[in-house]
């Protein structure tokens, strides 16, 4: 999965930028609660449709065998062992395990463990949602003659391969040539998914214009795979749940729908490779320029970040670095560093957790706000599903906490504020990004 002619120095730098992809998973609660949603990519029209599958459910017992038979499987074993559900991952785990560099090998193996929440959840997706599938499909080879082990085996080779082709896998057969290059490695990461999805689509769709398969089976998964799966993630990521407890006024709804709408559009041009992922590097700059140009005092030199945006490991090193360096420049956080002390309060701690999560990937900065996120939501102001949310690694942001002053402000401030505001609860610190 990578060229074996590089240099000395674009190895090191390749490990430093891949290694920003851990810092970034470190114990990622949220992708891991996502992660679940591939539960469905069992469902289809035939011998797994979901009045077969509900009554495959309902039989708890059986249910929970062929679940504990899946989970426990050597396949899903080796997947959780070696990471091998991520191309950037499974290079991480292998540092751990072959690396000679100690510093690299303990740095990778702490990432590595970050990886746990993601492996289970993802190791429970697809059991959850393949065991409905494996029973049905033993059913359905002991009709055709099979004998009892036969029929389990076929049914399990079935589910893997089914596995394997809706989840985002490391195995070499199913990485392009883009992402096993260096540069797909910088451009393509966190493209796992988009690309086998996208892989889905088009073979789904030169299938239905052939007419080979099921036609329904086909219509199926160019639905759901390229619109239905990508905007319910995408609504899922921005914490559009949060309109359930919540009022938002019209324009902060409407500004929720457009992150989701361009979200969404972000991960089916990712999935075209990298000519996609440059063209939705281009599209969110313009995007920027005229959210830019629309205010009172237009900061173009964001343009610079968004550009780099194109990087996913590159960006996020850069914009932990920004978001670091406004702690000292805004007035209020800056006076916050010198009078709150050693406690969450205190916004340098972030600050100096993201310049050594950009620096070193260890992530300090992870562990920081996860702290900060399990604080807030043990505090009694904090409404129960907020702390729930919070728990499961959504920040004050999505789910409504925090706003921004309104730009009919005289001139531009950096006080924010809390939607609990107006009811007695004062935010107990700032937030800069």
């Amino acid at each position: 999965n990578r060229y074996k002619d590089a240099s000395d120095a674009e190895k090191a730098f390749m490990n430093w930028t891949n290694n920003s992809v851990g810092a970034i998973m470190f114990f990622n609660a949220r992708s891991a609660v996502l992660q679940t949603l591939s539960s469905v990519n069992f469902i289809n029209f035939s011998d797994n449709n979901p009045i077969n599958a509900s009554l495959a459910f309902l039989n708890q017992k059986q249910y929970w065998n062929d679940f504990s038979t899946l989970f426990n499987s050597d396949f899903l074993k080796q997947r959780r062992t070696g990471l091998q559900t991520d191309i950037n991952a499974d290079e991480i785990a292998n540092a751990a395990a072959t690396s000679k560099n100690k510093a690299r090998a303990v740095l990778s193996a702490i990432l590595k463990f970050g990886f746990t929440p993601t492996q289970i959840a993802d190791s429970f997706a697809i059991a959850s949602g393949g065991a409905t599938m494996y029973r049905n499909r033993v059913k359905k080879y002991l009709k055709e003659g099979l004998s009892k082990e036969e029929a389990e085996t076929k049914a399990f080779t079935d589910f893997q391969e089914i596995a394997e082709e809706t989840q985002q896998s490391a195995r070499p057969d199913r990485i392009s040539m883009q992402q096993a290059g260096s540069l797909g490695r910088l451009i393509l990461a966190f493209g796992n998914t988009p690309m086998q999805y996208a892989r889905l689509t088009k073979k789904a769709t030169l299938d239905l214009i052939n007419g080979r398969g099921d036609w329904k089976t086909n219509i199926s998964k160019i639905a759901y795979y390229s619109v239905i799966q990508n905007i319910i993630f995408s609504a899922l990521q921005q914490g559009m749940f949060a309109l359930l407890f919540d009022d938002e006024d019209d324009e902060e709804v409407q500004s929720r729908l457009f992150r989701i709408g361009n979200s969404s559009v972000d991960t089916l041009l990712r999935g075209i490779g990298v000519y996609g992922a440059a063209a939705a590097t281009v599209k969110n700059m313009i995007i920027k320029i005229i959210e830019e140009s629309e205010k009172s005092r237009p900061d173009y030199k964001q343009l610079a970040i968004e550009a780099t945006s194109i990087s996913p490991p590159i960006n996020s090193k850069l914009r932990k670095l920004e978001s670091a360096g406004k702690t000292f420049t805004y007035k209020q956080s800056k006076e916050k560093v010198f009078t709150e002390g050693f406690s969450l309060e205190n916004p340098a701690f972030l600050a100096a957790g993201k310049v050594v999560s950009a620096g070193t990937n260890l992530p300090a900065d992870r562990v920081v706000q996860k702290m900060d996120h399990i604080y807030t939501a043990m505090q009694p102001e904090t409404e129960l599903w907020q702390g729930i949310a919070l728990s499961l690694g959504w920040g004050e942001w999505e789910l409504g906490m925090i706003e921004k002053q309104t730009k009919k402000s005289p001139k531009p401030t950096t006080t924010f504020k809390t939607k609990s505001f107006q009811k007695g609860f004062k935010r107990k610190k700032f937030k800069t990004n």
